[in-house]
């Protein structure tokens, strides 16, 4: 076992023991909604109804199928008609803009749906270079917002919102609380899920890294991405996060 093998699982190791309080949080708040809610399937049995239709679109898009269940049951518990404040849809919380670059025309069908969010997730990894902490980020936050992080480069919005107007370079985590609980929660529940940390993490995981202001508006961390890329969908610095009503 290589050095850096060793660093990476003591690395995972770390973050699973930080995000165990949040993964019980979130059990018990599921748990205790459930109860007060009227009588429907359980959380189990709307996982179970989900569950063929994850592992095909996993595959065909060639992801693991567990950051595709983990992403569901952040965003809507698996429930279909799930509705955000802020106009997300189905069970996996598309706003419409993201559902029309995708083709995606009723977020609430489940087998589109998920498709989608496979096809979706499969392009934010492939964007960031296969972080996915960065591709979690994005699908919460927008690509925008998060390549706006990573590169220190200001974004301003159609609406005329601009994204970091002070320049801060935080390797592409968006300093929000929201976003930044999201991404730890799913990575603790991936883990979670694998019954141990894995052998060779697919990834590399969340870290604390300190913003900085950008130079020349360009970061050191974009140098060395990628160049061969697929084409990149529209930014969109929507959240896509909610709190299930």
């Amino acid at each position: 076992m290589t050095l850096a093998h060793l660093l990476l699982k003591r690395q995972a190791t770390v973050l699973y023991k930080l995000v165990q309080p949040t993964i019980l949080l979130l059990l018990t708040a599921t748990t205790m909604a459930q109860a007060g809610r009227d009588p429907g399937p359980t959380l189990q049995e709307r996982a179970a109804r989900l569950e063929p239709v994850i592992v095909e679109s996993a595959k065909r898009y060639g992801i693991d199928p567990r950051i595709l269940r983990t992403v569901c049951f952040i965003e809507s518990r698996y429930r279909l008609d799930a509705v955000s404040p802020k106009g997300a849809r189905g069970p996996m919380q598309f706003m419409p803009d993201t559902a029309r670059r995708y083709g995606l025309q009723d977020p609430h069908n489940p087998r589109a749906a998920i498709d989608a969010a496979a096809h979706y997730l499969r392009d934010l990894l492939f964007r960031f270079d296969g972080r996915l902490d960065l591709a979690l980020a994005a699908y919460n936050a927008g690509e925008g917002t998060v390549e706006s992080f990573l590169t220190g480069r200001p974004l301003r919005l159609t609406s005329g919102k601009i994204i970091n107007p002070r320049g801060l370079v935080t390797g592409g985590l968006p300093p929000y609380s929201e976003t930044r609980t999201y991404v730890k929660s799913i990575i603790g529940l991936f883990l979670q899920s694998a019954g141990q940390v894995p052998k060779d993490p697919l990834i590399p995981l969340v870290k604390n890294t300190k913003p900085r202001r950008s130079m020349n508006g360009d970061s050191a961390l974009n140098s060395s991405r990628r160049t061969n890329q697929m084409p990149r969908p529209a930014s969109n610095a929507n959240s896509s996060f909610i709190e299930v009503q």
